[in-house]
């Protein structure tokens, strides 16, 4: 059948939006061309259809389908569509393992665990008949036959073999790092699509980063010690204590008890037994025995200068004691845990040593970060020889988003926004402050944006760089606010610490009483708040990343090679490849909060001088900033956005 009589036939709503389908179109071309493809589709072209359409096309001519997407909530909404789309496919959705039920210890699902637990009768194995009696299901890849019972297999397990069964696979970013094995069978992968294509980046890297965390493991030990202490100690032991350990070693001493011992004797078959010790002592000698050597690798972290690059030669970390693991197994399997911080903690340590010159080290608070500075190489691993197809609604500059994210030679689609332009205005004010941290002006910042809130005089998201940022405007906006003419006086405002369904909850009761809502990062992409609900954006200090020691790397390395090929200004063309595109995206996902319907209208105002005197201007010019933008001064914006306002408000 013709593609386009494919679309007619397929879509499910009465109406095709023109850059939705030339969006279907271009995909087809590519797959059919096998040519790699970048899209930026903003909000209201229908991204979503308009990569499952092609998507489901091609699966039902026998082709393999990956799916990538960052959040649940994207995969449920390419769950809604592809059930609106007619097909006969299987569809399968691998999610992380914390969102599925561990049968074997009852609680959320552990990586490590599930890698540990090979025992486990809720996983496929070589037995054709269950431990309940059931003869198992047969499935068969890479010529091997496994067994499941389809009553007694755990979902996630279950999830894994729908994905090797399927033809096309949703899954979230960090597990496509964890799990490519897992979807694939003797069908290779032939189309991977990346929703939400910005995020991949960050996504990759934050899974392939080791964290190296001591105080996380210690207080792990801590609880463990706790529980399996004889009542006459567990009395006496308290987390808080400073003499905790002391009071573990002074019981030890007094049983005789030798630590080296201890850690060789723990038996674990289900559970927990020592050949030389009571098992309890056994246990609690491992234990501190542990603690010994993970305090004394934090104290060797303690001693590297904070923010600053380490040669790998100089950590000389090992831990000694196989018995924690076994204990940690245990604990979690009766306690119904999901983290497993103790085997985490010794897996990341024997992964220094396999890491290469991609990785930069440097100390964070008391943890040390192993993050990749390229993250490249390893995402052309996982595309294999698949057609690569990244679409988002803001990615900025096309071409560096395919650099970054390891996809060759690819085509270009920037498609349009279908809302009117003329119903939002981006403001830059020149006489703003210049928020780089050595030189601003919190007080004068505070007084613009209490003026700019007087002007819009409608629900308005103001987003910060900072808590302390944030913080410093919220003590003055309720000092000052009963002296404005701010007809909503409402203040809302994300703190820090709040997790993902305290921010969902601020956002819907900011939706539903209106005011003015403070936040940081968090709300800058993801938010959607349409119609009156919000009227303005207001950006106090341009997203410029700290300067760490992954970016340094990343700049330095950069200049090097530049130089090497005679590239005129080497260090600022090294500077706009990371902490210049690092600032840029999560600009134009701050902006993007404006406008989400085609009903909606409003104005973006950015504070921060920065944005008035160049960084504007190289938005254009490099291809992130796709909208026009007025430079005025704070009297100009304050006269002018009222009058804007009242074209639109009913």
């Amino acid at each position: 059948m013709d593609f386009k009589k494919y679309i007619k036939e397929k879509f499910p709503y009465p109406k095709i939006r023109e850059p939705q389908k030339r969006m279907m179109l271009k995909i087809y071309e590519s797959i059919l061309n096998k040519k790699n493809l970048i899209i930026e589709a903003p909000t209201g072209v229908g991204k979503t259809l308009g990569y499952l359409i092609p998507a489901i096309y091609f699966a039902e001519k026998g082709k393999k389908v990956v799916i990538l997407t960052e959040t649940i909530d994207q995969q449920v909404r390419i769950y809604e569509d592809l059930s609106s789309i007619k097909h006969n496919l299987k569809v399968a959705y691998l999610m992380g393992k914390g969102n599925y039920i561990c049968k074997s210890k009852g609680g959320k699902a552990n990586r490590l665990y599930c890698q540990l637990n090979k025992k486990c009768p809720y996983r496929p194995n070589k037995r054709p008949i269950c431990y309940c009696g059931t003869k198992k299901e047969t499935i068969k890849f890479e010529d091997k036959t496994i067994y499941y019972c389809p009553y007694c297999v755990c979902k996630y397990q279950k999830a894994k073999i729908d994905s090797i069964l399927a033809d096309i696979v949703v899954v979230n970013n960090s597990m496509f790092y964890y799990a490519k094995e897992d979807i694939e069978s003797k069908r290779d992968i032939d189309i991977i699509i990346c929703d939400e294509a910005h995020k991949l980046e960050n996504s990759i890297r934050n899974t392939s980063t080791i964290v190296i965390n001591p105080d996380m493991a210690i207080n792990r030990l801590k609880y463990m010690a706790i529980y399996y202490a004889p009542n006459i100690l567990k009395k006496r032991l308290n987390v808080e204590d400073e003499n905790f350990w002391e009071i573990i070693e002074n019981y030890l001493v007094n049983k005789n008890v030798d630590l080296d011992i201890c850690k060789e004797t723990i038996i674990f078959d289900g559970e927990l037994h020592s050949w030389r010790y009571k098992t309890e002592l056994a246990i609690l000698g491992s234990i501190l025995d542990g603690y010994y050597q993970i305090n004394n690798i934090k104290n060797k972290i303690l001693n590297f200068n904070e923010n600053e690059e380490i040669d790998k030669n100089e950590l000389k970390f090992d831990i000694d004691n196989r018995a924690l693991i076994s204990i940690e197994l245990d604990f979690i399997h009766k306690r119904k845990l999901s983290d497993m911080h103790i085997l985490e903690f010794i897996e990341n340590i024997k992964n220094l040593k396999y890491i290469n010159d991609n990785y930069v080290i440097y100390r964070s608070g008391n943890s040390l970060l192993c993050e990749p500075v390229f993250v490249s190489s390893h995402l052309k691993e996982l595309y294999g020889n698949a057609v690569v197809i990244h679409c988002s609604a803001t990615i900025g500059n096309l071409e560096m988003h395919a650099i970054k994210t390891g996809v060759d030679n690819p085509d270009f689609l920037v498609l349009e926004s279908p809302f009117p332009k003329d119903r939002k205005i981006i403001i830059g004010l020149k006489d703003g402050v210049d928020m780089k941290y050595e030189r601003r002006d919190r007080e004068k910042a505070n007084k613009n944006l209490l003026k700019i809130l007087e002007a819009i005089n409608g629900n308005t998201l103001v987003l910060f760089k900072s808590f302390e940022d944030l913080d410093n405007f919220y003590k003055y906006l309720k000092r000052e606010i009963d002296k404005t003419n701010i007809k909503n006086k409402n203040i809302h405002v994300y703190e820090q610490g709040m997790d993902g369904k305290e921010a969902k909850e601020l956002k819907e009761r900011f939706e539903r009483v209106g005011g003015i809502l403070l936040a940081t990062g968090r709300f800058a992409e993801g938010v959607d708040i349409p119609g009156e609900a919000l009227v303005g954006v207001v950006i106090d200090t341009l997203p410029f990343p700290v300067p760490t020691p992954l970016i340094l790397r990343e700049q330095k390395i950069l200049e090097e090679k530049f130089k090497k090929r005679n590239i005129k200004n080497a260090h600022w063309r090294s500077f706009l490849m990371t902490s210049f595109d690092r600032m840029a995206r999560t600009l134009i996902q701050m902006i993007g909060r404006l406008i989400r319907t085609e009903n909606d209208y409003g104005v973006v105002v950015i504070q921060d001088k920065r944005f008035s005197d160049w960084v504007g201007r190289v938005l254009k010019e490099k291809g992130y900033l796709k909208d026009d933008y007025e430079i005025m001064s704070l009297n100009m914006a304050i006269k002018y956005i009222p009058k804007f306002m009242s074209q639109f408000r009913r």
